[in-house]
C-alpha cells in the first residue's frame, strides 16, 4: 500500500523533473532517496503521534540510510552487471542483516525510550480481559 501511494506521488515526480536537469540515471537515483526521505518523515510524523515526544529524526536518518543504500546497490549491480553478482541468498542475508541492525540502531529507540512497548502490551491485555468477559457473558446467556 505504502509503494502505491509513494511511487506516484513522490518517486515519478521527482524522477520526471530531475531527469530533465541530471540525466536519467542520476535521476532515478535522486527520486529513490527522495522517496525514502518522504517515507521516513511520514514515519517521523506517526512516530510523534503515537508518542507524544519530540522528534529525535533517528527514524528519518534510518530511512536516509536506507535510501541512500539502495541508491548505491543501484549503482554496484548496474556497474557489475555483466562481470559479478552476489548470489540471491547471500544478497538477501545481507539485505535482511544490514535492515536489522540499522533498524536496531535507528528505527526502535524511539518507541522503546517512550515505553511505548509497555503501553501496548497493556492496551493488548485489556483488550484480551474485555474479549473474555464478552465470551462468559455469551456462554452463560446459551446456558
Amino acid at each position: 500500500m505504502v509503494t502505491n501511494i509513494l511511487r506516484p506521488t513522490v518517486y515519478f515526480p521527482v524522477q520526471h523533473i530531475s531527469t530533465l536537469i541530471v540525466g536519467r540515471q542520476r535521476a532515478q537515483l535522486l527520486g529513490v532517496v527522495a522517496t525514502f526521505v518522504v517515507s521516513g518523515l511520514m514515519h517521523e510524523a506517526l512516530y510523534y503521534y503515537l508518542t507524544r515526544m519530540s522528534p529525535t529524526w533517528e527514524v528519518t536518518g534510518f530511512f536516509v540510510l536506507q535510501g541512500v543504500c539502495v541508491a548505491a546497490e543501484i549503482l554496484v549491480k548496474k556497474g557489475l552487471a555483466d562481470r559479478w553478482q552476489l548470489p540471491s541468498m547471500v544478497s538477501g542475508l545481507l539485505t535482511v542483516v544490514f535492515v536489522a541492525v540499522t533498524g536496531v540502531w535507528l528505527f526502535f529507540p524511539q518507541l522503546l525510550r517512550s515505553n511505548s512497548d509497555e503501553k501496548a502490551l497493556g492496551e493488548l491485555s485489556v483488550l484480551v480481559d474485555c474479549i473474555k468477559r464478552v465470551l462468559r457473558i455469551d456462554k452463560v446467556t446459551i446456558n
